[in-house]
Parts: C-alpha cells; sequence; structure tokens
C-alpha cells in the first residue's frame, strides 16, 4: 500500500511539472507585452524595453520559467504587473473564498446523489423511483449558471428570502454569510448531484446483480440489509471515480457561478486579472487550479487503495 501511495504521489509530481511546463508557454506566447502593460500605452519603446529587462523578460525563455516555477514551489508567486501588489495573498483570500463554496456545494450534491441514487436503483421499477430519475435527469440538462440566474430571480428577486449576490465574511458576520452562500451553493452542487445521481443508481443496479449479493440473501439477509452490509463498499469505487471528475468540475464551475453571483473567489479573481492582462497573477491562479484539480485526482487514487483490498494485495 504505501508503495502504491509512493507511486501516485511520483506521478503527481511529475505531472505538477508538465502542467507548469504548459501553463508556462501557452501564456507566455498570448500576444501583448507584459512590460507595456505594466508601463501603460503611452510608454516609449526605450521604456518597454527597460522594463523588460528590470522584469526579466529579455531572457530566454526556458531560464524565466526556471526563476518562476523556482519560486512557485516555495510560495512566491510574484508581483502583479498591474497593481504591484504581491499575487500570493491575493490568490489566497480568493482560494479560501472558493474553498468554501466548493465544499458546500460538495456536501449538497453528496446528500441528494447518495440516498437518491441508491433509492432509484432499489425501487426502480416503482413510482418514486421513477419520479426521481426524472428529476435527475432535469437536473443534468440544465446549466449551472442558468439555474443560478433561476434561483436569483424566484428567491432573491421575487420573494426576497435572500441575497441576489455578494459575499460576507463569516467572522464578522455569519448570518449574512450562510444567507449569501445558500443560493451559489445550490447552483453550483444541485448540477453535480443530478449527475453524481445518475452515476450512483447505475453502479448500485450492477452491484445488485452480482452473485455474492445473491449469496448473501441466500444466507438470509433481506435485499436492502444484503446491499448496506456487502453491496454500497462495491459501488463506492466507480462513484469515487465520478466524484474526482465532479469536484474538478466544481473548481471550473465556479468560475461562471462566481461572477453570477458576484463571489470575490478564485474565478472572479481570473477573469479581473485576464481583462487586466496581468499574465503573472494568471500564471499563478492557473496553476492553483491545475494543482488542486490534480491533488484531488491523487486523493481519489489513494482512496481507492483504503476502499478496495484488492488494491492494496495488488500493491
Amino acid at each position: 500500500m504505501l508503495l502504491t501511495i509512493a507511486r501516485r504521489l511520483g506521478i503527481f509530481a511529475a505531472t505538477l511539472v508538465a502542467a507548469s511546463i504548459i501553463t508556462f508557454l501557452l501564456l507566455s506566447i498570448l500576444p501583448g507585452n507584459a512590460a507595456r502593460v505594466a508601463l501603460g500605452i503611452e510608454a516609449t519603446e526605450a521604456q518597454v524595453a527597460a522594463q523588460e529587462q528590470l522584469m526579466g523578460l529579455d531572457r530566454p525563455l526556458y531560464v524565466q520559467y526556471f526563476d518562476w516555477f523556482s519560486h512557485l514551489v516555495i510560495g512566491d508567486f510574484g508581483t502583479s504587473t498591474v497593481s504591484g501588489q504581491e499575487i500570493g495573498p491575493q490568490i489566497g483570500d480568493a482560494l479560501a473564498i472558493t474553498g468554501v463554496l466548493v465544499i458546500s456545494s460538495v456536501l449538497l450534491a453528496l446528500l441528494f446523489a447518495i440516498p437518491m441514487g441508491i433509492l432509484s436503483a432499489v425501487r426502480q421499477n416503482k413510482a418514486d423511483g421513477v419520479i426521481i430519475s426524472g428529476i435527475s435527469q432535469v437536473g443534468i440538462s440544465i446549466p449551472g449558471f442558468l439555474f443560478g440566474i433561476l434561483l436569483v430571480s424566484l428567491f432573491a428577486v421575487k420573494l426576497k428570502w435572500l441575497p441576489a449576490g455578494g459575499w460576507d465574511d463569516p467572522g464578522e458576520d455569519f448570518v449574512g454569510f450562510l444567507e449569501h452562500l445558500i443560493l451559489p451553493a445550490i447552483a453550483l452542487g444541485s448540477v453535480q448531484g443530478a449527475v453524481l445521481s445518475r452515476y450512483v443508481r447505475s453502479s448500485v443496479l450492477e452491484v445488485m446483480r452480482e452473485d455474492f449479493l445473491r449469496t448473501a440473501r441466500a444466507k438470509g439477509l433481506t435485499p436492502n440489509r444484503a446491499l448496506m452490509r456487502h453491496g454500497l463498499r462495491n459501488a463506492a469505487i466507480p462513484v469515487m471515480t465520478v466524484l474526482g471528475l465532479q469536484i474538478a468540475s466544481l473548481l471550473i464551475g465556479a468560475v461562471v457561478i462566481e461572477r453570477v453571483f458576484a463571489i470575490p473567489g478564485l474565478g472572479s479573481l481570473l477573469l479581473d486579472k485576464v481583462a487586466l492582462r496581468d499574465l503573472p497573477s494568471i500564471q499563478g491562479i492557473v496553476m492553483v487550479l491545475v494543482a488542486l484539480v490534480l491533488l484531488l485526482n491523487l486523493l481519489i487514487d489513494i482512496a481507492y487503495t483504503i476502499v478496495d483490498p484488492r488494491l492494496r494485495s495488488a500493491s
């Protein structure tokens, strides 16, 4: 098991380095000049050349990459070419907000997907099972940002129960923080919960047809008890794969949802920096998102080893 985890860590590190190279190269070849952005459009060519030398942009590309990545490893994201402020604290503050939103959305998705998926599988030929399956199909077809707009129209504009957007610091106003969190968390997590419930249903149905579950029922266990005791753990393995992908989708989807609800998270920060053509900030934010997605995949791989004894014996 330890060997498997060490191997996964090695793959994670290698993939992260490869992703950093691709990210740096792609953003470096984009049109525009970071030195001119820093000085403004009225700067002369001599001033731009001097600024490029000051920022190290006149060096070979591989030297710029190693300098950038070596600082990135120790948590130094550099300085914004637009505002002159440190990038790291800005990313940290925005990441904390996005993290709260994504975690809340994941919890909502799981609270919906797991019981609804199991129930729709167990009662697949019953009216309630068909209704639940239909609801999940409708949820899959609605984009998250559109569902967010519908939620704002109903609960914020018409009913005036919740605020339409913004964000409150939980340390200053916890009730206000919860009120601002509810609608974006539902908008972000509902669609992913609908998708996940379909995978839960499919995985449970597949397990219910396995021989070991029929053997458990033959030994005297009721179908539900046999499923709870022996089936769900086996059904969880493919669902975990999808869950990792869903969380990654939530991170990316948060970019749009944060804009819809005017939340100052990582997605809003990224869009703002893109509009300002702040290349160092964009590179840092993209790498944080890439690292989070890779970390999620690593955790899912390790969870496989914990849940499935066959993987532990194989390692």
